[in-house]
């Protein structure tokens, strides 16, 4: 990115984080799929059984699968993973009467109904949750609420009602803000939303972080420009870093710090997980504010409002705003998530008996999930649990890369 030197006109300029909030569009892309209904669990389970038993929950409830819907199942559905993740770490929690599932910025509210499906197939826990839902757009809400519950809300009264029973058993609430939520024992999932919140952005000059905005381009359009010397914002956001960070250029969501920081301390004081997903990565990268229109990436300065805005979000930053109250563990890849989710071994039982047709496309797809320069390592996964947890949660232990399968 270039950015050229504060004007002598001294025009003042725009935030990072006020741009985005004016120009900026919510971009929650969610993964789609069916399941069914309906089986209890008497004892804490290991993954392997867990998905084992959805998967024969589903053929007892609609009959035998296609070897695409088979493949999508066991394979290019992460959401059920998470789903099934959910329900692992609730039976390490001993099992609890009640559990929150909370979502923060559930778009359509496609990941939520999944997640809901996968959970109908156990039911002992589907009786412990109930669903929370943070939502400020009532449009929101509506697509949410078709989702959940199957039927459509008129536009005059979905901003009336606040919970619904969703047609997977439990209960569906809404809130504007996470505060809004009780405070009770929750499992909190980020699905693509913190990529998509405000960020403000600094450059070292000199020795000194001075603050990229956004001004006025002589003839017309919008440019960056840089403060003359460190403004308030930089002495305010930027008190993480340390000497050892060689990093010139730095970007800080501090809105997205402050719900990292509520979430760790309910999950201190009442008990829970979090799962956060998202493009990102370690405190290692600079400048990665963009623009999307089209799936293409697009001059986040050109025509404000037209693109959607997403900056890259920085783990390292959350992890330290979660505090030592709890445990944080990763961020892991993708690929390091399925491989611990097990996706290798049912890889490799597919692969045994599968003819050339099926096994070149499910090498295609593991491909396109778990190479590095495919989805492999741009989605990150970081959980954050209570500080008196004494193991790693399934997928977050570092493991070797798996990139290509032999054929």
């Amino acid at each position: 990115m270039h950015v050229c030197a504060m004007s002598r006109r001294n025009i003042t300029g725009l935030t990072w984080s006020v741009f985005s909030r004016l120009v900026g569009a919510n971009r929650l892309g969610r993964r789609r799929h069916d399941l069914s209904r309906g089986l209890c669990t008497q004892e804490p389970l290991d993954l392997k059984e867990l998905f084992m038993r959805h998967l024969t929950t589903r053929i007892k409830a609609n009959g035998p699968l296609t070897v695409a819907e088979y493949m999508k199942e066991v394979l290019i559905n992460p959401v059920t993973l998470i789903g099934i993740w959910c329900v692992y770490e609730w039976q390490q929690m001993g099992k609890p009467d009640k559990l929150q599932i909370v979502e923060l910025g559930p778009g359509r509210g496609t990941l939520a109904a999944d997640m809901m499906r996968v959970f109908s197939q156990f039911q002992e826990f589907n009786k412990a949750v109930t669903l929370h839902l943070v939502e400020v757009s009532p449009k929101m809400i509506q697509l949410q609420s078709q989702a959940l519950t199957g039927s459509t809300t008129p536009d005059d009264t979905v901003a009336e009602y606040q919970s619904q029973k969703t047609k997977f058993g439990p209960d569906v609430h809404w809130h504007r803000f996470l505060d809004q939520v009780p405070k009770e024992r929750s499992c909190f999932i980020a699905h693509e939303f913190f990529d998509v919140l405000p960020i403000y952005k600094f450059q070292k000059k000199d020795g000194e972080w001075n603050e990229v905005m956004v001004d006025i381009q002589e003839g017309g359009g919008l440019r960056f420009i840089m403060s003359r010397g460190p403004t308030t914002n930089a002495k305010a956001f930027l008190t993480h870093m340390t000497d050892s960070d060689e990093r010139d250029h730095v970007e800080v969501s501090p809105e997205s710090g402050n719900l990292v920081q509520k979430m760790s301390q309910r999950i201190s004081d009442h008990g829970g997980r979090a799962m956060i997903i998202d493009y990102g990565h370690d405190g290692t990268k600079t400048d990665t504010f963009r623009g999307f229109k089209d799936h293409k990436l697009y001059d986040p300065l050109q025509n404000p409002g037209s693109a959607d805005l997403t900056a890259d979000v920085d783990f390292a930053y959350l992890k330290h705003c979660c505090g030592d109250k709890v445990k944080t563990f990763g961020p892991v890849t993708q690929n390091n998530f399925l491989n611990g989710m097990g996706i290798g071994v049912r890889l490799q039982v597919l692969l045994k008996n599968a003819d050339d047709k099926t096994r070149k496309a499910l090498l295609e797809s593991v491909k396109r999930l778990m190479h590095p320069q495919e989805m492999g390592d741009a989605f990150k996964f970081l959980a954050i649990a209570p500080k008196d947890v004494d193991y790693v949660p399934p997928g977050f232990t570092p493991m070797t890369a798996h990139t290509e399968q032999k054929s």
